[in-house]
């Protein structure tokens, strides 16, 4: 009785098979979001849930696999290691960035663990069935209108893609019409995939400046072919299979983790 006490002064919430979640955690999770309470709540007690797989199936992970995600995560922005840190740690230490990133290849490797014995491959009629009923998803464009955002600084750019109506400083914007034919494959695959009135992802450029589109229109769109959209296809029943196939394995260990409420 006195230790559930003392919890309740202590600020804890909540504990998840032995693990707190404390009061502060639930409102700075719905404050960053802009999230209900009981959002924020599920959103922590998965977390717990998840550390707790992670423990299960005994993933680690050495230093050298951070250090070479690090790496990889520099060269897709276009940046040294160390330009790369600077921007990444800006609110952070480098340990937490660090613990950050580990955390982040624990719960992939856990999500390999839970497929891999667990999903199936798709078949012709399956495949065929999919591209039948979505086929507006199958439409190519032969050109983009698009308003290109250009900053210097990334800071900038992000500000401006959450106010794109506004004039941010250091942002320049320009309309303009993109062939696809002119960009390179994986350029062209951003454009297709982003739908009207959404920004793409952010991108380097030469000039170590950063750049993303606002998709307004696609122009001269055709439809590809059953065979030809055979591998995007399997690429999104998968993406399907494995959201049900993880959302199915957590519900499951939630509905029989002891979960205490200690305080509303």
């Amino acid at each position: 009785m006195f230790s559930a006490y003392g919890e309740v002064i202590a600020g804890v919430a909540i504990r998840v098979n032995g693990h707190a979640i404390t009061l502060y955690e639930i409102a700075s999770l719905q404050s960053h979001l802009k999230i209900s309470k009981q959002a924020a709540i599920d959103m922590l007690i998965n977390e717990r849930l998840k550390d707790d797989e992670i423990e299960r199936f005994k993933i680690s992970i050495e230093d050298f696999k951070i250090d070479e995600e690090i790496a990889l995560l520099a060269a897709n922005a276009n940046l040294s290691k160390d330009e790369f840190l600077r921007k990444a740690t800006h609110t952070m230490s480098l340990q937490e960035y660090r613990t950050q990133i580990k955390k982040q290849l624990q719960t992939k490797e856990l999500m390999q663990r839970i497929l891999a014995s667990n999903i199936s491959i798709s078949s012709e009629d399956e495949l065929l069935t999919y591209y039948t009923r979505h086929k507006k998803e199958f439409l190519i464009p032969s050109q983009v209108r698009v308003v290109r955002y250009f900053s210097q600084t990334d800071n900038a750019l992000q500000k401006a893609i959450q106010s794109p109506k506004q004039n941010i400083k250091g942002v320049q914007k320009v309309n303009e019409t993109i062939a696809l034919s002119s960009l390179n494959p994986q350029i062209a695959q951003v454009f297709i995939h982003t739908p009207n009135n959404e920004f793409t992802p952010v991108l380097t450029t030469g000039g170590n400046g950063f750049v993303s589109f606002l998709v307004k229109e696609r122009l001269g769109e055709t439809p590809i072919n059953f065979e030809e959209a055979k591998p995007l296809i399997n690429q999104k029943i998968m993406a399907q299979k494995e959201q049900s196939i993880i959302a199915e394995h957590f519900n499951k260990i939630r509905s029989s983790a002891n979960i205490v409420n200690l305080r509303e």
